[in-house]
């Protein structure tokens, strides 16, 4: 399993978004160009948080229960011979 149980990038987008979302009330009054530019921003990270999240679930649960995953049991016959098993 990688950093963070799979969701470093998940981690690191919804910390930008945070970061995001606490400068867009700091620049509010700055300039009107601003309030668009993170209006436009904010959403986007947020959802690409979200996105994020959501694929790394469907990516475990599909890893999870992939055919590799099966257990494979080693038998041997009665003459020495190896068969494989699921």
């Amino acid at each position: 399993m990688g950093y963070l149980w799979n969701n470093l990038a998940t981690l690191v987008t919804g910390i930008f978004a945070a970061v995001l979302t606490g400068l867009w009330y700091v620049f509010l009054d700055f300039a009107p160009i601003t309030n668009f530019i993170f209006m436009m921003a904010v959403p986007i990270t947020w959802f690409l948080t979200f996105m994020c999240w959501i694929v790394q679930k469907g990516a475990d649960y599909s890893h999870k229960h992939s055919a590799k995953m099966v257990k494979k049991t080693i038998k041997y016959t009665a003459d020495g011979k190896q068969v494989t098993t699921t």
